[in-house]
């Protein structure tokens, strides 16, 4: 080895020294991103933070150890730690380059904006959502097929539709209905049974035949009328708007309030586009909020579609504060978002924001319960008997949790008895349990299997 060489193991060291300097310094960059509005003693007891810390001391052992390379280079002057540091700057310029490029190649567009994998990369394009959704308006299928606007709820099953696939009808009340020019009139002499809430209680992905509301009139017999005001898509807040609205007026003797976790998460938004782009839903919907104490309704009505997605910019729609799933970091342009690699830098854990309380966790449990309590108490006005039925998740049935689910909490905290059918949906064979989302034939007669004892008591107090 000639004099004034370093050797290969000294290279060696120095190579990595620099690769583990640039890689600690983006780790420290990303952990002070994801720092964002909390403050900084916060910040270093957070998982970030504890990274930030380890990721400082990593760059002050590698930094220590180029000083010292750098300093015997001085003692013994030679061109192989010039060139190193050029090998190791070229390398990093060969790696983000091809990183772009590859970025830009494999990033495909989704109703959410562009993804890399699961990622959403920032910023979100309103121009581009909003196009989309113009044009859903425009063909009406889908959901749009037997679904309309609604100046309280935001939106609800049109009178006398009929889904595309051909599997859902609606009465001229717009009620679900098993067939073609049905009209629930007022039916003399039956004990009417009224159901309200989301996609379960409307039984999406079955007949009406198969849906447990039809299955439960059934089995009580032909003086019994069940009337399915189930509307899909539906928060706690829209079904309990729903019963307000369209099912009060009809005098029933029983009203059924069916819903799951989601549900409530639900009840918190104001855009469900912003939240479920996979819905392909382009309605806003009502917002329920606690003042001192009492509900008070928000955007109502709702934008129609129409105007909603008319608007030049996101920041131009009423009441994106009470939407739990808005930031406006995530419509932001910025000049690093020219870098697809900056986009997933920023956009794979996002940054940290202080939360609106009205968005909060304590006031998403606080707005529900108080709304299923004002529906227990409407309907207990009425003269008629309210029930309260939580719908299990495929998750909480196959994987139950130690933590409990939003929807149980919400209950926990109204104090309401409530029909819980999980026993009865595990007596089921999984693979029978349900379809792609929501029960099947098989578990629709399981929750009815729960039910029935519940209505029947219930019944035997308003006869």
């Amino acid at each position: 080895m000639a004099r004034g060489t370093p050797p290969p193991k000294i290279d060696l060291l120095l190579l990595v020294s620099l690769f583990i300097l640039e890689l600690s310094f983006s780790v420290m960059a990303k952990a002070i991103y994801m720092k964002g509005d909390r403050p900084f003693a916060a910040f270093l007891s957070s998982n970030p933070g504890v990274f930030f810390l380890l990721a400082i001391a990593v760059f002050l052992i590698a930094g220590a150890v180029l000083v010292w390379q750098y300093l015997a280079n001085t003692r013994a002057p030679s061109r192989h730690f010039r060139l190193i540091v050029m090998m190791n700057l070229v390398t990093v310029m060969l790696i983000v380059v091809t990183g772009e490029v590859a970025m830009r190649i494999v990033t495909r567009s989704s109703p959410e904006g562009e993804k890399f994998g699961s990622v959403v990369l920032e910023p979100k394009n309103w121009e581009t959502a909003a196009l989309r959704y113009r044009q859903i308006i425009e063909k009406a299928s889908g959901d749009l097929s037997y679904m309309v606007y609604d100046d309280l709820m935001g939106w609800t099953v049109g009178p006398k539709r009929r889904s595309a696939d051909g599997l859902y009808w609606s009465s001229s009340e717009g009620i679900r209905a098993p067939r073609e020019g049905v009209s629930f009139a007022k039916a003399k002499g039956k004990t009417e049974i009224a159901l309200v809430g989301d996609s379960f209680a409307f039984g999406e992905e079955v007949t009406y035949e198969d849906t447990w509301g039809s299955l439960l009139e059934k089995a009580l017999g032909s003086e019994f009328q069940v009337l399915n005001f189930g509307v899909p898509g539906y928060g706690v807040d829209q079904a309990y708007l729903r019963y307000e609205k369209d099912v009060r007026q009809w005098k029933p003797d029983v009203v059924i309030f069916g819903f799951i976790s989601h549900d409530v998460f639900r009840t918190m938004t104001v855009y469900p586009f912003l939240n479920f782009p996979d819905w392909g839903l382009p309605f806003s919907k009502p917002r329920l909020i606690l003042h001192e104490g009492d509900l008070r309704r928000m955007n109502v009505p709702p934008l129609a579609p129409e105007a909603i997605f008319s608007r030049g910019s996101i920041l131009e729609l009423p009441f994106l504060q009470y939407d739990i799933g808005y930031k406006q970091s995530d419509w932001q342009k910025n000049l690093y978002h020219l870098s697809y690699l900056a986009r997933l830098f920023v956009s794979w854990h996002p940054r940290w924001s202080a939360k609106n309380p009205d968005v909060s966790d304590e006031a998403m449990v606080s707005v529900n319960a108080s709304i299923l309590k004002a529906f227990v108490q409407s309907v207990a006005q009425t003269g008629a008997i309210p029930l309260v039925v939580y719908f299990p998740g495929r998750q909480e049935l196959e994987k139950p949790s130690s933590s409990l689910p939003r929807g149980r909490r919400v209950l926990q905290q109204t104090g309401i008895p409530y029909i819980d059918p999980t026993s009865c949906l595990l007596e089921v064979n999984p693979a029978d349990r349900s379809l792609v989302h929501h029960y099947s034939p098989q578990g629709n007669a399981a929750v009815v299997k729960c039910l029935l004892p519940v209505v029947h008591e219930a019944l035997a107090e308003v006869s």
